[in-house]
């Protein structure tokens, strides 16, 4: 038997490490039907009046935002999913279209009864949640970019971007391995450089190939001006490869945009330098956070 007062500390201890848990302690894990039928799977975390809802880039899944889900959930409701054809989501879609997944987006909302949202894409999440918000008028209340709508104006070359399509198509595992490594800083560490590698080459060409050549055609320009929210951007500074430099001046002819930088990083700072990045974005929050 344990004596009494050994009970009680024993007690008093559960208590006390209950108390401590972070509200990402309690995750919900479902999936949601996209107006096409597809299910879209997602994780819930927190609560609270406001949402963020975390979109990952081309061959990602919701755990790119592994550092920052719990991290946010005692001031937010949390919810990371994964885009159709992406991780746990259904793939079997005639179509792969931002436009498509901006739906999706539009029925994750609304099926969990969200009333007020912050959309936060990296990469390709940036442009999908510009038309996400357009289709969610009232609702979305910002979008928030990591290393992603740097440059409204910006176009790859046609000659260039007809090339990079048809590698993709060839050889997409290939194209993956050998130029994934141009999206890190030279000191990121080399385990998070092949965790993300080997989630992206892992993906689907039938659905990767068709949703980049999308991709390579949305007009910027038009997301921004009709998503009709405040954009605001945490992105890398630069050093590597295939940076793009935000053009903050250009941008703002467009749409209320605004953009913060990290030093040495690359194309995935939620992932290579997590702590900053989750400063950075705690302070973009506050603009879009009424105070309690």
């Amino acid at each position: 038997m344990i004596p009494r007062r050994a009970a009680w500390s024993s007690l008093f201890a559960c208590l006390l490490l209950a108390a401590q848990a972070p509200a990402g302690d309690s995750i919900k894990k479902g999936t949601i039907r996209a107006e096409d039928g597809l299910s879209i799977f997602y994780e819930a975390r927190g609560k609270g009046d406001t949402a963020l809802v975390f979109l990952h880039g081309w061959c990602g899944d919701h755990e790119y935002w592994r550092r920052q889900a719990d991290l946010f959930a005692p001031d937010y409701r949390v919810i990371a999913l994964d885009q159709a054809g992406h991780g746990a989501s259904g793939k079997d879609r005639k179509t792969w279209t931002v436009a498509g997944l901006a739906a999706d987006v539009e029925a994750v909302v609304k099926a969990l009864g969200l009333k007020r949202v912050i959309l936060v894409g990296h990469s390709m999440g940036g442009p999908i949640s510009l038309a996400a918000a357009k289709r969610l008028p009232g609702v979305v209340v910002a979008v928030i970019g990591v290393d992603t709508l740097q440059n409204a104006e910006f176009k790859m070359p046609e000659d260039a971007s007809k090339k990079f399509l048809e590698g993709f198509e060839k050889d997409f595992k290939g194209m993956i391995r050998g130029g994934f490594d141009g999206l890190f800083h030279e000191k990121t560490d080399a385990d998070l450089k092949k965790w993300v590698l080997d989630r992206a080459a892992a993906q689907d060409a039938k659905m990767a190939v068709p949703l980049m050549r999308d991709l390579s055609a949305v007009d910027t320009k038009t997301l921004m001006k009709e998503a009709k929210v405040p954009i605001r951007c945490i992105n890398s500074n630069g050093g590597f490869k295939f940076f793009t430099p935000t053009a903050v001046a250009i941008n703002k002819k467009y749409a209320d945009y605004d953009a913060v930088a990290i030093d040495s990083v690359g194309h995935y700072p939620m992932l290579e330098r997590p702590e900053e990045f989750n400063r950075k974005l705690r302070e973009v929050l506050k603009e879009f956070t009424p105070k309690k």
